[in-house]
């Protein structure tokens, strides 16, 4: 695979959402700074199966229950999108 940037993995990432998220009330923009579950209303299994299709689309699995663990000790139980792509570009490279 060759080398993603940040910028393609957000664009990804936003694609993946739009396609998840047909009844959204969500009608800002969608930045770094967006939490899943404060702004967008994701709930665990939605967030389960963002995981399962982003790892459709690079074709390859992701660590993702250690990722969502690392979540859970925090006092934010949140994640932001810049979080996530980080996470990839980390894990896809």
């Amino acid at each position: 695979m060759s080398t993603l940037s940040k910028e393609q993995l957000f664009n990804d990432l936003i694609g993946l959402l739009n396609s998840l998220s047909e009844d959204w009330e969500y009608s800002d923009p969608i930045s770094g700074s967006t939490y899943l579950i404060e702004d967008l209303g994701f709930e665990s299994i939605d967030i389960v199966i963002l995981c399962t299709n982003v790892e459709q689309h690079y074709g390859r699995p992701l660590p993702f229950a250690e990722f969502l663990a690392e979540i859970g000790q925090r006092e934010v139980r949140d994640i932001r999108i810049d979080e996530l792509v980080d996470f990839f570009h980390g894990h896809l490279q």
